[in-house]
């Protein structure tokens, strides 16, 4: 008994003393759109970790969400814990991921990934089998003066199988092929009028209406852009963004995430509801460098990618060479 008397208080003590190193969840947004962060996720293995993130995330309908970092695509489980790297079936992973998503095509779910360092669009399946890729731009005469000026950052793809590349980092240019991949128009390039974008960084098919219809982050412009699936322009739909990168659906609400450092969530008449992780003004953000003792639960720092998972929990993916995810879950339903 005298043993354990005395050990009760260190233990005790100890136990105080790990709680206090836990980060606690915080919340952020207003009104009907309040979210509250999983402090922690992801959860890794001893020598494994985020690494520099310039790229994108996306989930699928069993809970899995892939992360691509600047060296590979890891997938992480509906528990919250590292699973892996998608590879190939000769073993190489895939590299310089900027865009993804995740999308039902033929009966199973796809990955598609924008790779502008290698000049091309991937579908892949989860166990890294390619199934098809759209190699270098469109073969337009003119349009291109080197394959060099061609730097695909996302692509989407419409329920009937049309597929939509953005080339964010190239020309501004939206590209436009049947559900064959066959070349059928483009759309946009550089400049500040309707119609135009300045970095057309992010494309999402937006499925919530009749018709399907597109939705562009105009990055440098500062606005999320709206397009019929023919790419006519239909309307802006906020221009008082924070550099625009990422967006996602889940059941009617719209994230937009923003390099300044904030998610802009909207319903499905597109009114905005809240806007998350833009409390404390005075933090550091808007660059990649931003070291972690400079971080704050629930504040962003520079959005890249943003996803829902299949439960609604929404993530943000930074732009930080340290590497930084923030998993967020709803506390009002927008």
């Amino acid at each position: 008994m005298k043993a354990y008397s005395f050990l009760l208080p260190l233990v005790l003590l100890l136990s105080l003393a790990h709680g206090a190193d836990e980060t606690a969840p915080a919340r952020t947004g207003q009104g009907a759109g309040i979210y509250e962060t999983v402090p922690g996720w992801p959860n890794y293995p001893e020598g494994k970790r985020l690494g520099n993130l310039h790229g994108d995330l996306a989930a699928d309908s069993k809970g899995n969400v892939y992360i691509a970092t600047g060296s590979t695509i890891q997938v992480i489980g509906p528990d919250g814990n590292y699973r892996g790297d998608i590879r190939t079936k000769g073993g190489k992973v895939f590299k310089g991921v900027h865009g993804m998503k995740v999308r039902r095509m033929a009966g199973e779910e796809i990955l598609l990934l924008a790779m502008p360092r290698i000049k091309r669009v991937v579908a892949v399946k989860p166990d890294g089998t390619v199934v098809w890729q759209i190699i270098g731009p469109p073969e337009v005469p003119g349009m291109y003066k080197s394959r060099g000026e061609y730097n695909p950052t996302d692509m989407d793809v419409s329920p009937d199988g049309r597929v939509i590349i953005v080339d964010g980092y190239g020309k501004s240019l939206v590209h436009l092929y049947d559900k064959d991949r066959n070349y059928v128009k483009s759309f946009g390039g550089k400049g500040k009028e309707e119609g135009k974008f300045d970095v057309c960084h992010n494309i999402l098919v937006d499925s919530r209406g009749e018709k399907p219809t597109l939705l562009i982050s105009d990055r440098q412009n500062n606005r999320l852009q709206h397009y019929d699936l023919e790419g006519n322009f239909i309307r802006t739909i906020d221009d008082q963004l924070g550099r625009p990168c990422a967006a996602d659906i889940h059941g009617d609400v719209l994230a937009v995430g923003e390099l300044d450092g904030r998610i802009s969530l909207y319903g499905k008449d597109f009114k905005l509801i809240s806007r998350l992780g833009d409390e404390r003004k005075d933090r550091r953000k808007a660059s990649n460098q931003i070291s972690p003792e400079h971080w704050h639960e629930g504040d962003l720092v520079a959005v890249h990618g943003c996803t829902f998972d299949v439960n609604g929990a929404l993530y943000a993916q930074e732009w930080n060479v340290h590497g930084r995810i923030t998993k967020y879950v709803r506390v009002k339903a927008p």
